[in-house]
């Protein structure tokens, strides 16, 4: 199969451990899958520091970004290498708002809308969600979400204006991913 046959959109984060090393090794561990191509000087969004959205304790700071993969992958497979790849990163499912050592979510595929038990998409608080929003907006200002009709530049304005209180800080540039250098701000 093609790995051009599909677009996919993840947003990724981590606030434990060597958040921007993670990060790095999250997407080196999922573009080294067989149909999973990135392109890393364009398929990759700064890093962001967020506070923590949803915490139920206090908690340390996120580091954010998305990426764009084309993949030959259909979307239920995707999410199952997904998972696979924070179960091996030390990622525990528990409840909503904990901490997390890695954080991988589907946020669009294709142009597709899925809704079920498994997998939603597009990401169901994607449209709420800054920390994911902002890096997104990045690499794909004028994908259209299948289900608001508005591009993810225009939700990501809306989402500045009504979840201002979420502090979002980019702090590295796309290049924070071709670099092992420790990130000083992050």
């Amino acid at each position: 199969m093609d790995t051009s046959a599909h677009v996919a959109f993840l947003s990724l984060g981590s606030n434990l451990g060597d958040r921007p090393e993670l990060l790095r090794s999250a997407i080196q561990t999922l573009t080294g899958k067989p149909l999973i191509e990135l392109d890393l000087s364009t398929g990759v969004a700064s890093l962001y520091e967020t506070s923590p959205v949803g915490a139920r304790l206090p908690q340390p700071r996120f580091l954010n970004t998305a990426v764009r993969l084309r993949t030959g992958r259909p979307p239920h497979d995707l999410l199952h290498l997904i998972l696979e790849v924070e179960s091996a990163f030390g990622r525990l499912r528990g409840e909503r708002g904990e901490p997390r050592v890695i954080d991988i979510d589907l946020l669009l595929f294709d142009d597709v809308a899925i809704e079920g038990d498994e997998l939603t998409v597009p990401h169901p608080r994607l449209a709420e969600r800054r920390f994911a929003l902002e890096p997104l907006a990045e690499i794909a200002p004028n994908v259209i979400h299948p289900l608001l009709g508005l591009t993810i530049g225009e939700l990501a304005r809306q989402a500045r204006v009504e979840h201002d209180d979420d502090e979002v800080i980019r702090v590295a540039g796309p290049e924070w991913v071709l670099t092992q250098t420790p990130l000083e701000s992050a």
